[in-house]
């Protein structure tokens, strides 16, 4: 699909999804669900960007009605096979898949609600080094590279054109068609059809302001499902916990060194003015949640029910 038809198959959605949020909370009914309208939840499961930890809050919710996919090769092909299997299996509620590409589908009285999180791209580059070094049985490029080799040399070996942008502009990939082609840089054209495909999200959130996400995420949900309950049990926490976001990017550049840092810098300049431009629109949504610190308090105690065994 062609970026000028991808932008105008996600215009109207775009608007729908920002509409409640600029007009103020009395507007928030133009996106409750109709009469007899199926709602299905889409959790665009990026890789490193807390997506266990919401995946298990869904499963909470949901249980058989909630789906892990992990046939990455079938859900590569798109609508064309997202649209047809959700028609066949009509008693999901939720799904979750760490190879979603848009468009969505449109389906005939149905509603599709997606989340997608996002992390710092400099940040995350470490949590993802780790991880794929721990992958032991592992035979993905990626994971025999990280076993091999320093964190130096895996960073400069990702910035690389011809290896696949694990921490290269990850984000921007994940919000174009296929087939988008990461062996060169991101344009401008790119980018601005990135921040629309964002704009059009329902659900955006942020591993560093995880709770404050999961709040926003249930004011949104409830006006479908009035009994979600998104509290969850910590998953897969691999980075100290104690350090702020500028202490890890601190570390992260002492570990690899100013040049490998700098390049970094450099391949993910779409990345980070992505992430800057999806921050502004979550403070924007989250700026209209009412009585939010009450929120966020109460589903912190929902948390801790879930954490203390």
């Amino acid at each position: 699909m062609k970026l000028t038809e991808y932008s105008k198959l996600i215009f109207s959605k775009s608007y729908q999804a920002v509409d409640w949020l600029r007009r103020g909370k009395k507007q928030l009914h133009r996106l409750q669900s109709g009469s007899g309208e199926r709602v299905i939840i889409v959790h665009n499961h990026l890789f490193k960007n807390a997506g266990s930890s919401i995946d298990w809050a869904l499963r909470n919710n949901f249980g058989n009605a909630f789906i892990d996919h992990r046939d990455n090769q079938k859900m590569l092909k798109g609508p064309s096979y997202l649209g047809p299997y959700l028609l066949n299996n009509p008693g999901i509620i939720a799904l979750s898949t760490h190879q979603l590409r848009p468009p969505l589908p449109v389906l005939e009285n149905t509603r599709i609600l997606t989340i997608m999180m996002f992390r710092h791209p400099i940040e995350r580059v470490t949590s993802a080094y780790n991880f794929e070094r721990k992958q032991i049985g592992a035979s993905t490029l990626g994971a025999k590279f990280a076993r091999a080799h320093n964190l130096r040399e895996y960073v400069l070996w990702r910035m690389l054109f011809d290896v696949p942008p694990t921490i290269r502009n990850f984000h921007i990939y994940r919000t174009l068609p296929l087939p988008a082609d990461w062996r060169k840089d991101i344009g401008e054209t790119q980018l601005t059809h990135a921040k629309s495909f964002v704009d059009s999200v329902e659900m955006i959130g942020f591993v560093e302001r995880f709770d404050d996400s999961m709040v926003l995420f249930e004011e949104i949900l409830r006006l479908f499902l009035p009994d979600v309950d998104l509290s969850y049990r910590i998953q897969n926490v691999g980075q100290r916990r104690e350090e702020s976001l500028a202490e890890r990017i601190d570390r992260l550049q002492a570990e690899i060194g100013g040049d490998a840092f700098q390049l970094l810098m450099e391949r993910n300049r779409a990345d980070l003015e992505l992430y800057e431009h999806a921050r502004n629109l979550f403070a924007e949504r989250l700026a209209e949640v009412p009585g939010f610190e009450a929120k966020r308090d109460d589903f912190k105690a929902r948390c801790c029910r879930h954490n203390l065994h």
